[in-house]
């Protein structure tokens, strides 16, 4: 399995995508130190309340953790979307697959490559906002919600390379790309309509369309579980999340939609491993 996730990363790093993935993200949480800095400066200059500048922090951790899960989605999409197809059209697939282990092995053993990468990108992105928030703009955070958060952020990904990969084997690697984002986009458009309607009451319709998606791609879900952890869970610094317009939380994901998510990643891992099985290279 070392190998595997050894030859994952220095196939990553020789797609230019993955320079400019680094260079965008570097660019982005400097942008948002620098944010952060002057919200804080600005803040104690105007002698803003503790209630107020805690409330600034907390929208800034909101926006902050939202665009790096929407660059933790974007890296997994543009890595593993031609982890089948793309490695069949060039001829690699064919000398990997030539070597004495079933392929089912093989099939994880990639998703296991682009998992540990794509944890840890996750990871510096989450503890990079977290620090930041917390250090400049003096947002208090427990070591409990943080690790809550923690978990179910990087979570958030690997269910989207579960459902990325398992589309390589069938589609195209354009083509898995275009329907994987779609689908994500989907996912996170409902969540902020969802989100916006929190204001106008209960919508039969829209509250199973809502549920219909997050069942097809639960990645928003487990995202605002993961936000709603960070911030505080239950307590006072949840009911923020109520008034902050499409980046509330109208409803949490329970602990069994957690468990749902676990069977979702686990059926996706089976039918690749079942198709790549029988794909013709």
């Amino acid at each position: 399995m070392t190998m595997y996730i050894s030859a994952t990363f220095k196939e990553l790093t020789r797609k230019r995508v993955f320079l400019v993935t680094i260079v965008l993200t570097f660019v982005f949480l400097v942008l948002f130190a620098f944010g952060a800095r002057e919200l804080a400066d600005v803040a104690g200059q105007s002698q803003s309340s503790p209630a107020e500048r805690l409330l600034n922090s907390m929208v800034l951790m909101v926006l902050g953790l939202f665009f790096a899960q929407f660059l933790s989605a974007f890296f997994v999409l543009f890595s593993s979307m031609g982890t089948v197809t793309g490695e069949q059209e060039n001829g690699l697939l064919l000398a990997v697959a030539a070597r004495p282990l079933p392929r089912w092995k093989l099939y994880l053993a990639k998703w296991l490559g682009h998992a540990v990468w794509i944890a840890v990108y996750s990871a510096i992105l989450f503890l990079s906002v977290i620090w930041t928030i917390h250090s400049l703009a003096g947002l208090p955070v427990l070591a409990g919600d943080v690790l809550r958060g923690f978990g179910l952020f990087i979570w958030m990904p690997l269910l989207l390379l579960s459902l990325t990969m398992l589309g390589s084997v069938y589609l195209p690697m354009l083509g898995n790309g275009i329907c994987a984002a779609l689908l994500y986009g989907l996912a996170l458009f409902t969540g902020l309509v969802e989100g916006i309607t929190v204001y106008e009451g209960s919508h039969p319709a829209l509250d199973k369309f809502v549920l219909l998606i997050g069942l097809l791609l639960p990645t928003d879900s487990v995202y605002r579980r993961s936000l709603y952890e960070v911030i505080g869970g239950a307590d006072w610094a949840g009911l923020a999340l109520s008034d902050m317009g499409p980046f509330s939380i109208s409803s949490v994901p329970s602990n069994s939609f957690l468990f749902y998510t676990a069977g979702y990643a686990a059926l996706l891992l089976l039918l690749g491993c079942r198709a790549f099985s029988r794909k013709d290279l």
